[in-house]
């Protein structure tokens, strides 16, 4: 059985419920927005892929990552075009501008209420933007949710949960986006909770006798991504670690 279909057959039982953030974007009927990291960055709109050029793609993804924190237009500027200008003035603000209106337009189908968009613009002593998702809407969002949550769980509930945010990493995340610094930093980020979630699971399981999943997990894993060296030489450290590192010691 491939880890996916392993993750398939999980009851993480009853009061587990799936972890949100923001608030609703969407009701009964409407087209539903959702946000895909592992692999190639997009946005699909009813299951269809949006049409963005490379710098609104960019930008869209800045404020996805944000997980709804405010992004100052200077630094969607600084982060999204390719060779920014050092000092920003009224043309590269009006540029942001454009490109963020371009992004409503894609996103208009996904919003909160009939006058109210999912992709908020604030405006006080600088102007910045706000895109408000439900956790569900961001799969990068759901993998890390899962981890943190198996970390607050006990015993099988939480093996459950890790197979589940592993059985996501099909891909590498982020793919297709310019080598920016806030990409970088969240590909480690998210590199470092899949190792987490790999050493988590060795416990676990060996804890539980469950050592068969664990290691169907991590060969599937390994069969995905031959070159990854990193995950190589952890997954043969967990083999040959009859006790590894637990949760609380690793990275917590």
């Amino acid at each position: 059985m491939t880890v996916t279909g392993y993750a398939r057959t999980v009851d993480i039982g009853d009061g587990i419920a799936p972890a949100r953030a923001g608030r609703p974007t969407s009701t009964s009927g409407r087209p539903r927005l959702r946000f895909s990291g592992f692999g190639m960055f997009r946005a699909e709109v009813d299951g269809v892929t949006a049409p963005l050029p490379p710098i609104t793609r960019t930008m869209l993804a800045r404020l996805v990552l944000a997980r709804g924190s405010l992004v100052d237009a200077d630094d969607l500027y600084r982060d999204s075009w390719p060779d920014p200008e050092p000092t920003l003035r009224r043309e590269q603000r009006v540029a942001v501008h454009k490109r963020i209106a371009e992004l409503r337009r894609h996103l208009a189908a996904g919003q909160i209420t009939d006058d109210t968009s999912v992709l908020l613009t604030e405006r006080s002593a600088r102007t910045g933007y706000r895109l408000l998702l439900d956790g569900d809407q961001v799969d990068l969002h759901i993998f890390a949710d899962l981890v943190f949550r198996a970390a607050a769980a006990r015993d099988a509930v939480a093996v459950d949960l890790l197979v589940r945010a592993l059985a996501m990493w099909t891909e590498l995340p982020l793919l297709g986006l310019p080598d920016k610094a806030f990409v970088r930093d969240h590909v480690s980020r998210l590199t470092k909770l899949r190792d987490r979630a790999c050493r988590e699971l060795a416990t676990g399981c060996r804890a539980l006798g469950r050592t068969r999943n664990a290691l169907a997990v991590f060969d599937c894993l390994q069969a995905i991504h031959p070159d990854d060296t990193g995950l190589r030489e952890l997954i043969e450290q967990l083999y040959d670690d009859p006790q590894p590192v637990t949760a609380i010691a690793f990275n917590r």
